[in-house]
């Protein structure tokens, strides 16, 4: 079943959910840690602004949350950046979900690079607070928004979209395939109620903080949500330049012209190439995650797992009971008091920590975050059944951006409860039942960051 873990690459976007962070995890917040007066590293905000700016200025903070800076000689006013560009660097991503091992390592493709916007600055011009996803600068192409209801129709509000209320939305991805499924992820505007759960006065999908001079980089919220479901995506053949804003590729079946967007192991693919209209649409968890990092514990506040026969361990994800398929870590995530209990109309979710042979331990390697035992009829891939888990996150500074490594460790809620999609018709393997949902998602997720000034 390997050949479908690809298609759920999405769960890490790049920039996810409805579900609150855990607080109890031991992750941190590394934007916010330090003190004011405190030295730091020059970064790229520091020395890169509108023209005639320079580094070593004072800053002050305006009564609506906008900063500005003055130069402690000349006090001519200099504004701090008013936006970070983020792009995935894909091929140093790591990721892993669920608890079957079909999942992990999986293979992330170059795409979308999104946009956030500064608010709310130190008097140092330092520490920001992000909010987003926001439109790109004109000259970066491929705008990441899309019409949800007519894709691939480009749109800058929802009236470009037949005037449905939430149709246009950030695409954190393009739409990929794999065999016959495919995944798409984009990030929501949040709801009032959501709102009001995560304590925030702003109903961007993306919010968060981030340190200019060191690159630090906490996700507060980051609201994602994933199409999936079965059908192709056309190809785009022939495009001498990706990401060039230059449509002289075709699409494979349509023959439109293209310029293709992400490069995939199943072809190239374009926002200008067809897609087949999703039957599935869920959220996923990826609030917390930061370059601080993420630890966890298997202590007795994790949910009892619910395979038969294993029963008696302990799990690091569950289900809430009657909390519609919220994923948690322990009874205290839940309103009705119960992690781990049967999902929705009474049907048992089947978790255990990885699928390795009674007695075997999971080998699992904290630079490439995958594991191996035996699984009984040969190598498995796994995660760690106990003890600490951690899960590390690194800046790097350079001239002009920096490179901030954020790290997650969440739990996944199911995906497809309803079993609309069904991984192996035979033995009626639904889709959460092959890839281990609800379970552990673990990722490292390096991004390059460019201050702006717009």
């Amino acid at each position: 079943m390997r050949m479908f873990a690809w298609c759920l690459w999405a769960l890490l976007p790049a920039l996810g959910c409805s579900a609150a962070a855990d607080e109890d995890d031991g992750s941190t917040s590394a934007a916010e840690s330090g003190e004011d007066g405190q030295a730091s590293t020059s970064g790229p905000a520091m020395t890169a602004g509108p023209a005639g700016s320079t580094g070593g200025e004072t800053t002050a903070s305006s009564a609506d949350g906008d900063t500005s800076t003055s130069d402690a000689d000349s006090g001519s006013p200099l504004e701090c950046p008013t936006h970070i560009h983020t792009e995935r660097i894909a091929s140093l991503v790591e990721i892993s979900y669920g608890w079957t091992g079909q999942g992990h390592g999986a293979d992330p493709v170059d795409g979308m690079a999104i946009s956030y916007e500064l608010h709310d600055c130190d008097d140092e011009c330092r520490r920001c607070r992000f909010r987003g996803p926001v439109p790109n600068l004109p000259e970066i192409p491929n705008d990441p928004r899309r019409c949800l209801n007519m894709f691939p129709q480009a749109c800058e509000s929802d009236a470009d979209c037949g005037d449905e209320a939430g149709a246009c939305q950030f695409m954190l991805i393009p739409p990929l395939q794999r065999t016959t499924s495919w995944t798409a992820g984009y990030a929501p505007a949040l709801t009032d109620e959501q709102m009001a759960e995560f304590g925030v006065d702003t109903d961007h999908g993306a919010q968060g903080v981030v340190n200019l001079d060191t690159g630090e980089l906490d996700f507060e919220v980051l609201n994602q949500r994933v199409t999936l479901g079965p059908g192709f995506s056309e190809t785009c053949i022939g495009d001498t330049t990706p990401d060039d804003g230059v449509e002289d590729g075709t699409c494979a079946d349509s023959g439109d012209p293209c310029d293709v967007a992400t490069l995939s192991p199943n072809g190239n693919l374009s926002f200008q190439c067809s897609w087949t209209p999703n039957p599935i649409d869920f959220a996923l968890p990826a609030h917390g995650m930061s370059t601080g990092g993420t630890r966890w514990e298997m202590d007795d506040t994790r949910p009892n797992c619910t395979f038969p026969g294993a029963e008696g361990a302990q799990c690091w994800c569950g289900v809430c009971e009657g909390g519609d398929n919220q994923p948690c870590q322990s009874d205290a995530d839940c309103d009705s008091g119960a992690c781990g209990s049967p999902g929705e109309d009474g049907l048992v979710v089947l978790a255990l920590p990885n699928i390795c042979a009674p007695g075997e331990t999971c080998e699992w390697d904290s630079e490439t975050l995958r594991g191996t035992c035996d699984g009984g009829a040969g190598p498995v891939d796994c995660m760690p059944a106990g003890g600490e888990w951690i899960i590390e996150g690194a800046t790097s500074v350079q001239e002009d951006f920096f490179i901030s490594t954020v790290a997650l460790l969440s739990c996944l809620p199911e995906v497809d409860p309803e079993r609309l999609i069904i991984v192996d018709p035979e033995n009626d393997i639904s889709l959460d039942e092959a890839f281990g949902f609800p379970g552990p998602i673990v990722q490292s997720l390096p991004l390059k960051i460019t201050p702006e000034y717009r």
